[in-house]
């Protein structure tokens, strides 16, 4: 199916998380995601918080990603900074413009979103980060040409 909302600039508040630093391969990823958000939500029910968006996984660098070799941050974010714990670290997200986009479909599809969103902001004349997040909004059991994701690119 592809992209299912237009691609739109926003300006995205400071927004307080908490976050964990995975290095993995294509083969982990699934695992080191679905672990780690349980981790996190855990350690949000400790301290009584409840998350203010669905579950990200951001990719610094993404370009330079291989099937051997990603890098993800896995966070949840807050209302509050809450306390980190372990591998959990407390994180600020800072306030700045992003690009989003809403896809349906596999994840292997998501590549033609992403070149698109590419385009889309060198024609309007703004600089990729080089970091991209993208937002689960399917469970592993929704069929895979279901699956909806939000894509931001956040801007310099």
């Amino acid at each position: 199916m592809g992209k299912i909302s237009e691609i739109m600039l926003l300006k995205q508040p400071e927004q307080p998380a908490l976050a964990v630093e995975v290095q993995t391969d294509m083969n982990g990823m699934s695992e080191a995601i679905g672990k780690n958000f349980v981790k996190i939500d855990s350690l949000f029910k400790e301290q009584g918080e409840v998350t203010t968006d669905i579950p990200y996984v951001e990719y610094p660098d993404f370009e330079s990603l291989t099937e051997h070799n990603i890098k993800m941050i896995i966070g949840l974010k807050s209302s509050k900074k809450l306390q980190g714990e372990g591998d959990i670290r407390s994180i600020t997200i800072p306030e700045r413009k992003i690009v989003s986009c809403l896809h349906r479909g596999t994840y292997s599809e998501l590549a033609v979103l992403y070149n698109e969103m590419m385009e889309w902001i060198k024609a309007n004349g703004y600089k990729l980060s080089g970091t991209s997040i993208e937002y689960y909004y399917s469970n592993p059991n929704v069929p895979k040409e279901e699956q909806v994701t939000r894509i931001e690119m956040p801007l310099l």
